[in-house]
Order: C-alpha cells, then structure tokens, then sequence
C-alpha cells in the first residue's frame, strides 16, 4: 500500500520531536497531494491558501459535442468541516466514491460521492486532534480491496486480421477491511491509514453497518519514514482486526539515504558532488507487481526522490534548470540456511529435530540510480503497478517501466498494440503546473498551478503526418489500443470511461474527421473499435433464442458498450447524431424502461388480493411510471410509423425501373432520414427488450379493467393506452412476426452461430440490417405492414407527436429540443425554472434534489445516482448556466 510522504517527514519513531526539513526553492512539498482524479471521474484540488476545495470533472458540452474540464464547483461542506484550518491532502479510495481530507492540524473527514459528481456529501465527520505540529498527517492511503484486476499484455494482430488480446488477473496483498457491501467477495468496504508526524497511526474503516467509521490508534504502521539524518527506515505491520491492534516488525534501516555517488550526473559528475544539497520530497513504496513479460513476479520496490537544485553550486558544468535524482531498492525476502557443521553437530547430540529453521528476512537490493532534467510533481502507478507515470513542473510527462523505470518502448509494428502511449500516443508539451493527476485511464492529465488555475492535456498522435492523415495500419492499432484500455477498465475499480471518450474524440477530429461526411470517420476507427469491444468482452448479443430478459438485464458490461457507443456518435444538440448513436441511446431507453418496470411493479400472484395500503402503494408507484409508459408507447409508435415510410418507398415503381432493388431501396431511404426503427426490430437486444416492456404493458392492462378501474391513477392509465394509434396487440405481432422471420433464417442451416454473432453485432453496431435477413425485411414491409395499415389509423399516427424521442431529424423534433427539457430518469419534462443535473456524457438531464424527495418510489430512488446510460450526473449550478437542447 503506497503511502504519501511530506516534504518535512521526520523520523516517525524517534523519542524526541524532530525538526522539520527545509523545502528548497523550485520544490514541491509533496507530489500529487494536492489534486487528486477519483476512478469515477471527480477532480479534487486544493485552493493555493489551503481553504478551499473545488471539485470539476470531465463533460459533454451538448452546445458543442466536445469533452472538456468543467469549473471549479467549491465543496464549501469541506472548508466548514475544517473549522476554517488550511486543509493539507487529499486522497481518493480505489472505489473513487470516498475523498479523504487532512488539515494542517491533523484532522481528517471523510466524503462521498452520492447524487453527483462535483457534489459531496459527509461521510465521517472530523475528529479534531492536538493542535500542534507533531499532529500533523504525513502519510496517507487506502487498504486495497480484496479482489482480482485486470493485467493487460500487448494486443498482436494475428494473419487473419484478428487481434489476439492477451491477460490475465492479479490481486493485491492485504490487509483489507474484513467487512463487504453487501456481503460481495471482493468488494470491501473502505479503510483509511494515516501516519502522523509524531509517529501515531490512525486505522479508520466502515463497520458492518457501513454508516459510521470506526478507528483505532498504535504508534507504528508498515511505512518508509526518512529522517533528517538521512535514514529510511521500513516497518511491517500486520492489522490484527479482533483485537485492534497492530503487530509491528521493524524490517531494515537505510543509513545515509541520498543520490548514488555511482549515478554519474551531468558531464559524467556523480550525483551526490553535483547536487551535495538534494533534498528527498517524496518516497513510493510500490507493492508486489507481476511481471508481464513472464508469470514471475516483482519484489515490492522502494523509490525515493531527491530533488535538485543545481544554482546552489559553483560548478561550471551546471546549468541552472533544477532536476530530480530517483533511488530504488527492491525488498526481497529469503531464507537463511544453517552451515551443514550445525546440521551434523545436532545430528551427533541425537536431537537434530531441534535445530530449527532461521527466519525470513528482508534484503534491500539498491539499483542504479536515474536522474530526470526536471522536477516530478506527480508519481502514479499504472497497471497494477507495472508502469509509473511521471508529470513534471514543466508539463512533461513519461510513461517508465517498472524494471528498469526506462521509458516505455515505442511498439516497432503496427500489428502490436502494447498501450495508448505505445502505439504513439503522446501528451503535447507546455502547460506547466506546480501540481498534476492523470486521469484513470492514463489518457489525461489535469495540472494545478499556484494561481489556483485548471489545464487539462489529452493525449494525442504528434503533428507529424502530411494533413494530419494517418495510414489505415496506424489507425487499426490506435483503435486496437483502445478496446484494450476500455475492456481494461470495465473490469476495474471505477468504470470511469469519459477520458476514454474525449481522447477518442481529439484523435477523430484531427486525424480521421471529413467535413463534408463526419460518419465517414466511423467505418475506420468507430465501427472497428466497437466491433472488437464485443468480442473482447466476450458479451452475448444474440438474443434471438428463447434468452431469459433477466439475464440480459443484470449484465452491466451492455450498458458500459452502448453508453460509449451512443457517445461515439454523438456531435452536440446542433448536429444530429449518427444512426448507430440513437440506436445505442433508444436501446437504453427501452433497457432502463425494463429495470424500472422490474424493480418497481411486481405482478400481483394470481389468486391473492391486496390490503387497501397495499393497493394505495401499488396505485402510487404505477403513477411515477407514467412518463415511461407514454415514452415507450410513443417509441412503438414511432417505429410503426416509420415502417410505413419505408414500405411507401418499396412501392415506388420508379426506383424499381431504375435498377434499384428492394434492399437500395430500404437502405437509401434509411440513410436519407437517419431512421433507427427498423434496426430496432431487426436488432435482438432492441426486440428483447420491446417484448419484455409489452408483457408488463398487458399485466398492468389486465389491472386498469379489475376493481380499482374507478380510480382516478387507473382510469387515466386506460386513456393513455387507448389513444395510442397503434394498438398493443398489434404492434406484439408485429414483433412476433419479425421474431419468426429472423429465426427461420438462422435456422435454414446456412448461417452457422459464430455468422448469428457477427449479424447480430454489425446491425447493431452500423444501424444496416445484414444482406442474410434482406428475405425477413421483404416479408415485413411487403407483407406485415401492409396488413397493419388496416388496423391502425394512418392520418391519427400522422399526427401522433414522437417529437420528444429524440430520434427524429425534423424541423419539429429540433424545435422541441430548443424550448423543452426531458427527464431522462421519469421521461417528463423539467418545470421552467427547475435546477437540473446533467450526465457528463450523453448531455441528458433530470431535475436536481441533494436528496429523493419525501415519497419518492422506491424504483426512483436507487437509480438516483446515474444517468440512464451509467454514467455519473453533474450538478449544474442555476437554469441560468445550464445548457439549452439537451435531449
């Protein structure tokens, strides 16, 4: 467990108070201490005078379809906490949820993340300790949960054309909070390490309950502590949770700890001539990592960086740029062996079953050290611990490997795919910062100067190709490299995507982007990217058999695709967005009507009748589904109307004269009005879900006509059903119709299920149903919707308003999303004047509360978090500031 060290950090365990270490000019106090991104996405920074902390995040603009940083929101909750103390750290739980806080004086409060993502709330109140310098926190982490992470290896393009993807899984040691949300393995509640100054460790954790934080005090914990005579000392702890207590070890000390006079500098000068006042600002204990180059393992690794100010030397040889010098030591752990002479002599006494064994001990391995030509601000570890990422003063920033801590290679062939940076990714130089945190997915950095100013940097190919085009080889191993990152962190801590998103997004406008076609970029990077997303997930799409919906429904991984498959083609509330986006956003639509639908209402058990609350409660929740029971009639409806275009337009016997067939026919008129209705059907996800939502549609149709029909709730539920043009009856056989057609075509015998896969995946994914169903589609418009003209009333279906959804590109589809706002979340619309939250990544909103509103139901309130596409809602502060056009 890596613990942050301070820039004055004494000797921990000495009798006496120890003088602070004085901070040269041009250093840091501590790296990384001072902002902080969560693996949910939160920014955490502190204000330049320690009294105040901002929260920004990454977001959708829907005014413009481009990611960027959000301003600062103050977390003035943290400030009154802290009694008005300048507040020092801050530290993130692996979970991303938890934000822990120290202050000058050693106090610590813990927040959470709850109803936004720039919102936090208390979670464990500040405990005020002595007031005096020794209280001071200098040390700071979390236990590691015990579970398994995702180890990425390089991607190789096999002779097919498919790319191989190689990993695996690696847990982190202990110790771990014993007690589990929801008594899920692996998912540990959140504990809390802090050192102080005068050497007192602190252990605050969640209980069972998970409502209050426990603690308990020692005065030793398994730390690296360094001392102003220039010794680290290591210490192994073991956390003896019954008895809360620590079992200390003290393991090895370091005697004068500074640059390796081996480490030949500048000019070929040693380190410790060059620089005889390196000053050591931070140290790094980085747990055991595997190796991927092999299934051994490395050995924990102790870093120590010493910053350098050259321009207080006389040298000529010296510039006057300061640097940093990094010491490293292994801790291996061996055996002893006794001599054979003690072996014998115990053998000759006649009781050589009591020589016993020696006991492990730890052997400090120092390699050689490494000098950087500035000052790093920032030190993460990466994958498992496998790479360190490095942000320096000047804005650089390296990716090292864990051997050697050498620069990650750049990958010779563009049929491997190691990482982003190895494929050529690359931050772009400048924008300098005293302070630094790179993003979940390595793909971002946001830097903190002490003007209190935001930059964030995203990572990018060098403006080094001819019209900034890159060859279709280049592009396939970009992509390759981000279906890796992505299947990576679907399987991590966090989930956290959005820096994925906007990375993707620079890539496409500055490489793949055509003015006159912005979906001709999606057949080079967007259609592959997705495709293999699929297959590397290894998630079922065919759903085309008798699947069980609730199978469909608790698969989170389909959500995670199709949010950023939905955010892949989404260009801001002035441009339509592509026909693989609405398909992506109108599938979550009808999933999040399912969950809702399931969570929320039951059926009641035949034979059994209801007390009167019961039916009061029942007649409650069926009435805050009435926004989504008009949603998705009016899904339905759109879908029915739009087959009667398409049907229209096989009739015209012109385009048949000119050659055309059917299938151009269809596809051309697909295109032309960037409809999604027919995908929806053809689609097995999309048909799945219609056939789930039309069963509840009939259970709940059955209840409007029993005892409670004179209810005022039930007798407008009724009317809301039968003004639909089209009725239910009809468009469920339609369903089955299509159902029936799709599986007599894969059941012909000539489309094997690997064939059933790549068709399901490329109609979802592109929006084109595959040449292999043309035979179904004709057989739909020709046959079925011909029949259903006959049912449903063409001129009321006209008429009928679909202009809510979404979907269409029609002036009055436009018009609606200009002066109204839907809640994505109750699919009603926002009051004027309503506070919103909006989700960072699909720009939809939902009317704001701190809180589910007294009688919320139930359904409403566990979806109070995300947004309908999982991704976290970020307060917007006023309606003044809140963006227009939003869906």
């Amino acid at each position: 467990m890596p613990l942050m060290m301070d820039d004055s950090l004494d000797d921990l365990f000495g009798d006496e108070p120890l003088a602070e270490i004085p901070v040269l000019s041009g250093l840091p106090s501590i790296p990384g201490g001072k902002i902080a991104w969560s693996n949910q996405g939160c920014i955490a920074s502190i204000a330049s005078d320690g009294f105040s902390v901002a929260l920004r995040n990454l977001y959708c603009n829907p005014d413009t379809g481009l990611w960027q940083l959000s301003e600062g929101d103050e977390a003035k909750i943290i400030a009154a906490m802290h009694n008005g103390h300048p507040v020092k750290h801050l530290s993130w739980s692996h979970s991303g949820t938890e934000l822990a806080v120290t202050d000058v004086l050693g106090n610590v409060s813990v927040f959470s993340l709850l109803t936004a993502i720039n919102r936090c709330t208390v979670s464990r109140r500040c405990v005020s300790g002595a007031e005096d310098n020794l209280s001071a926190i200098v040390g700071l982490g979390w236990l590691n949960q015990d579970r398994s992470l995702p180890l990425h290896r390089p991607a190789v393009k096999a002779p097919s054309g498919q790319w191989a993807f190689m990993g695996s899984r690696f847990k982190h040691s202990g110790p771990h909070n014993p007690h589990l949300i929801g008594d899920q393995p692996g998912k540990n509640k959140a504990a809390l390490v802090t050192v102080a100054r005068a050497g007192a460790i602190r252990l605050m954790y969640q209980g069972p309950d998970g409502a209050r934080w426990l603690d308990f005090k020692d005065s030793s914990m398994l730390v690296a502590t360094h001392s102003i005579s220039k010794q680290i000392r290591l210490y192994r702890v073991e956390v003896d949770w019954p008895a809360q207590r620590f079992n200390i070890e003290h393991v090895k000390t370091i005697i004068n700890c500074s640059p390796s006079n081996e480490d030949a500098g500048e000019g070929g000068i040693p380190a410790s001539l060059l620089y005889p006042e390196a000053q050591l600002y931070h140290l790094e204990l980085a747990s055991p990592a595997p190796d991927i180059r092999n299934k051994e393992t490395f050995p924990p690794l102790l870093i120590a960086f010493f910053g350098n100010t050259p321009h207080h030397n006389d040298h000529p040889s010296i510039g006057n740029a300061p640097s940093t010098s990094i010491a490293r030591w292994e801790l291996n752990s061996i055996k002893p062996s006794l001599p054979s002479g003690f072996s014998q002599l115990a053998s000759k006494r006649g009781n050589g079953s009591n020589t016993g064994e020696l006991q492990s001990e730890v052997v400090l391995k120092r390699l050689q050290d490494i000098t950087v030509n500035n000052i790093i601000v920032s030190v993460q570890q990466l994958n498992l611990g496998t790479t360190f990422a490095f942000c320096s003063n000047d804005g650089t920033i390296e990716f090292r490997s864990r051997p050697a801590l050498e620069p990650l290679p750049h990958d010779e062939s563009p049929d491997r795919a190691s990482s982003l940076a190895q494929v050529g990714l690359l931050f772009p130089q400048g924008g300098a910062g005293t302070h630094a945190a790179i993003s979940p997915n390595a793909c971002a950095v946001v830097t903190w100067d002490d003007n209190d100013v935001a930059g964030l940097k995203l990572m990018q190919m060098p403006q080094a190709y001819p019209g900034n085009l890159l060859n279709d080889a280049v592009v396939e191993a970009v992509a390759e490299a981000f279906v890796m990152q992505f299947s990576i962190s679907c399987s991590g801590y966090g989930n956290y995507h959005d820096d994925l998103s906007a990375t993707m997004q620079l890539f496409q406008d500055q490489h793949l982007k055509d003015e006159d076609d912005r979906f001709a970029q999606a057949s080079m990077f967007t259609n592959p990217f997705l495709s293999d997303i699929y297959r590397v997930l290894s998630l079922n799409i065919d759903y085309s058999g008798d699947t069980k919906t609730e199978q469909y429904l608790k698969n989170g991984l389909h959500q995670r695709t199709l949010s950023m498959q939905l955010s892949l083609g989404y260009w801001g509330e002035n441009q339509h967005p592509s026909l693989s986006s609405k398909i992506a956003f109108a599938t979550l639509q009808l999933r999040w009507a399912a969950l809702t639908f399931a969570m929320g209402l039951k059926p009641n058990p035949p034979g059994t009748t209801m007390s009167g609350e019961a039916q009061l409660r029942r007649t409650e929740a069926v009435r805050s589904f009435f926004g989504i029971i008009a949603w998705t009639l009016s899904l339905m409806n759109f879908v029915i109307d739009e087959l009667f275009v398409l049907a229209t337009a096989t009739e015209d016997q012109s385009a048949i004269d000119d050659g055309f067939s059917i299938s151009d026919v269809v596809a051309n008129k697909i295109s032309e009005l960037n409809t999604p209705a027919l995908a929806l059907l053809f689609v097995s996800q999309s048909r799945l879900l219609f056939k789930y939502n039309l069963r509840f549609f009939r259970g709940i149709g059955v209840e409007t006509t029993q005892q409670r029909s004179q209810d005022p709730t039930w007798r407008e539920l009724a009317t809301m059903f039968s003004r639909s043009p089209v009725p239910l009856q009809s468009f469920e056989t339609l369903l089955a119709d299509v159902d029936a057609s799709v599986r007599n075509v894969y059941a012909s015998g000539q489309v094997s299920e690997a064939d059933r896969k790549d068709i399901e995946k490329s109609m979802l994914i592109t929006g084109s149903v595959h040449p292999r169903l043309q035979p179904a589609v004709d057989a739909l418009l020709t046959g079925t919707v011909r029949t259903l003209r006959e049912e449903v009333d063409v001129a009321e279906l006209y008429f009928y308003d679909v202009s809510w959804l979404g979907l269409s590109d029609d002036k009055a589809s436009d018009q609606w999303r200009k002066e109204h706002r839907l809640d994505v979340i109750r699919k009603t619309e926002v009051p004027k004047g309503a506070r919103v939250r909006q989700c960072t990544r699909c720009c939809c909103v939902t009317e704001d509360s701190s809180a589910p509103p007294k009688g919320t139901a139930g359904w409403l309130v566990n979806m109070w978090r995300t947004c309908v596409c999982g991704n976290w809602w970020m307060a917007v502060k006023d309606e003044g500031e809140a963006f227009d056009g939003r869906r």
